[in-house]
């Protein structure tokens, strides 16, 4: 199977819910991280979800994501 494609939230509010709670039903992607300009709104999504937090700056330099939403 091909890479899966990394995909990071900025912006951790009610939409992010839906967006992690639908992800795994796509295949060619995985959802690996999220910012918040509120740090601690960063941490309790991506602990709800078992990802890692970053702070946007750091989102947006990662080497593991292809696309940011």
């Amino acid at each position: 199977m091909a890479k899966k494609l990394g995909i990071g939230v900025i912006g951790c509010g009610n939409i992010s819910k839906a967006y992690f709670s639908l992800a795994p039903l796509f295949r060619g992607i995985e959802m690996r991280a999220c910012a918040d300009i509120n740090m601690e709104a960063a941490k309790a999504r991506a602990k709800e979800f078992k990802l890692r937090a970053e702070t946007v700056e750091d989102l947006l330099k990662a080497d593991d994501i292809d696309i940011i939403v």
